[in-house]
């Protein structure tokens, strides 16, 4: 199925993103690691669309999507909307505001944030999966 295979790859990419996130926050990278941290939950975020077949292209539209799915199917519930655009906001101040300080604190957050959607979307997949009949 070929659904399946790309929200698998989304979930790979997902892992190998907080990986790195962790790892540059272990280096004091606090913006690298908060960036990294956005694009594990953005790829996580993308795994749970796929796998619905819910379309969405670039960071914007993946949330408001996202958004909209959560508020029918109330699978994720506002926190992860939430965290997801926290990150999104600090990913984009760390990347783009030259004069942005992202603290140790902050960073610890969205990495936390970051693993807990990943654990919630993996528990989708997996309810999904088993209700799926297809194979």
């Amino acid at each position: 199925m070929e659904v399946s295979r790309i929200m698998q790859q989304q979930l790979k990419i997902t892992r190998e993103r907080l990986d790195a996130a962790k790892y540059l926050f272990d280096g004091g990278f606090y913006k690298d690691s908060v960036s990294r941290a956005y694009y594990s939950m953005y790829h996580a975020a993308m795994a749970i669309l796929t796998l619905r077949d819910i379309k969405a292209r670039g960071s914007s539209s993946v949330l408001r999507v996202l958004g909209l799915y959560m508020l029918q199917e109330e699978d994720m519930g506002h926190y992860y909307a939430s965290a997801l655009k926290f990150a999104k906001e600090e990913q984009k101040k760390g990347d783009y505001d030259i004069f942005a300080e992202i603290g140790e604190e902050e960073a610890e957050t969205i990495m936390g944030d970051a693993e807990k959607f990943l654990k919630r979307v993996e528990e989708l997949v997996g309810q999904i999966d088993e209700g799926d009949t297809d194979g």
